[in-house]
């Protein structure tokens, strides 16, 4: 599989280099709709129970090819409060995809209409180096955000370059008990250097960083 996985990424790679060459580089700015709506319904199970554990902390996912894009879910739970896993998806560290991103930079309250909001500026080096910017807003599911049942995360790729054309996601975390929360995740990627396999790979590093966090431990170093 992982094989598999490189040699796409230097055909993918080489294609990218290819259009740079002709001029089909350039950045662009894209509509982020208003909302904490998630972008599609999460189909992927969720981990089955083990001896012992109803709930166990495990991330089941997938990945697969849509008509506009490619994408990749994922469904799992994390032993910890909902109030905990809120605070590790309102860290950029943890959302930045730190295994591909060369170097970023964040601007907080980027949209001040929503509880928590950021803006990543990312820095790409491959065959080129490339630039773009993921906006992200985060919040409650209910009006009361001091005891929440239910939190969204959603972003998406806001300027940059067009060499990506789709990147965006949602995060929907809710709580199970007062120790255990429940995690969906979706992403969507239309682009010249990756595609449902690397999305897959990110949700999962995401949920990796997330149970880091969570725990107060070092974030996985890629």
């Amino acid at each position: 599989m992982f094989e598999a996985m490189k040699r796409r990424s230097l055909v993918l790679s080489s294609l990218l280099l290819l259009g740079l060459v002709v001029g089909c580089g350039g950045d662009e700015a894209t509509v982020f709709p208003p909302g904490l709506q998630p972008f599609e319904a999460v189909t992927v199970p969720a981990p089955a129970a083990v001896p012992g554990d109803a709930h166990p902390e495990v991330f089941n996912s997938r990945s697969g090819e849509g008509a506009d894009y490619e994408w990749a879910q994922g469904h799992g739970y994390v032993h910890a409060p909902l109030e905990r896993v809120y605070e590790a998806l309102r860290d950029p560290e943890v959302t930045t995809d730190r295994r591909r991103v060369s170097s970023f930079t964040v601007t907080l309250n980027t949209e001040p209409e929503y509880p928590f909001s950021y803006r990543v500026h990312n820095v790409v080096h491959e065959l080129v180096t490339i630039e773009f910017d993921m906006s992200w807003r985060l919040g409650p599911n209910e009006s009361m955000e001091a005891a929440p049942t239910a939190v969204s995360a959603v972003y998406q790729k806001t300027f940059g370059s067009s060499f990506i054309d789709i990147l965006r996601g949602n995060v929907l975390a809710r709580r199970v008990d007062d120790s255990t929360t429940e995690i969906e995740m979706v992403r969507h990627i239309l682009s010249s250097g990756a595609g449902g396999p690397e999305a897959e790979i990110y949700l999962r590093d995401m949920y990796n960083s997330i149970l880091a966090r969570v725990r107060g431990r070092p974030l996985p170093r890629y």
